[in-house]
């Protein structure tokens, strides 16, 4: 039943999904809890939430056990919606029952109240996801609070309670504080940033070199940007497609550039001659 129903659920068929729900409500097999959490799951990334709501909020007090799963699935698409009050309400009676929110339901929240603002909110949850047990701040945690960082000012503080709770940076955090600073054009702490991931073990990848060379571009430091791109492929590192489009097209460029500047400068020197020339006949016949 519930194998069934999932496969209707990953063919994205509401119609269909929700005939057979139908008959499973009028079979003499009861849908579990795995069976409401595919379903609700399947409504919700169909945008049918008011459905996913109602089904939800019809069987909440039949459960004695709550499944976190659904909850952070319903959670997460409130949020999504902007019905954020509707979510941290779930999110309250999650912490009445035996229900306890996890990381994947703190970080939900965390991600969705920082895209609204609501930055009092967020650190108000960051403090009491700290206090509680089990429920360990991760990469992701961090990753949002950086993302939400409106000022280079900001990212010490988050590293500091990064490395307060135990989380090493990973691929994912050096890049992002690289492309925020890069973002904030602060190319000092740029240099800082690129020398401490060379300098961490995990060493730079195709995504640092990618947004270098894209930010060097854009400056219009097509030299540098080449440099770079050079440095990476002779480190083995395998650029995307699109970057090699780019550095064709700078290539191109610069050579149209070297071209028109040894015109120009033929041009001065030839005319110079010439005018040395006629200079030099014109006193002879004096």
């Amino acid at each position: 039943m519930n194998i069934v129903l999932n496969r209707w659920c990953m063919l994205g068929n509401v119609h269909e999904t929700k005939s057979f729900w139908n008959d499973i409500i009028k079979s003499k097999y009861k849908p579990d809890m795995f069976s409401y959490g595919t379903f609700i799951n399947a409504l919700t990334k169909k945008g049918k939430l008011g459905a996913a709501m109602k089904l939800f909020r019809g069987k909440w007090e039949k459960w004695c056990d709550p499944n976190v799963v659904i909850c952070n699935c319903v959670i997460d698409a409130l949020c999504f919606k902007k019905r954020i009050p509707e979510a941290l309400e779930v999110f309250r009676e999650m912490k009445k029952c035996v229900c306890a929110p996890n990381v994947t339901t703190y970080n939900s929240l965390i991600k969705h109240l920082g895209k609204v603002g609501r930055m009092e909110k967020v650190y108000e949850i960051l403090d009491e996801m700290e206090e509680k047990e089990g429920c360990s701040l991760n990469n992701a945690t961090f990753n949002y609070l950086l993302k939400f960082s409106e000022k280079p000012e900001k990212v010490p503080g988050v590293l500091e309670r990064m490395e307060r709770n135990c989380c090493n940076m990973c691929y994912d955090t050096y890049n992002l504080i690289l492309r925020l600073y890069l973002k904030w054009d602060h190319e000092e702490r740029v240099r800082h940033m690129w020398d401490e991931i060379g300098k961490s073990g995990l060493g730079l990848d195709w995504r640092s070199y990618t947004v270098m060379i894209y930010w060097l571009y854009n400056k219009g430091r097509v030299e540098d940007a080449l440099s770079y791109f050079d440095n990476m492929t002779s480190k083995g590192i395998v650029p995307e497609p699109k970057i090699e489009i780019l550095v064709n097209s700078m290539r191109n460029k610069l050579k149209e550039q070297e071209g028109e500047k040894q015109k120009t400068d033929l041009g001065i020197n030839g005319k110079s001659s010439r005018l040395r020339s006629r200079k030099f006949k014109k006193t002879k016949a004096r």
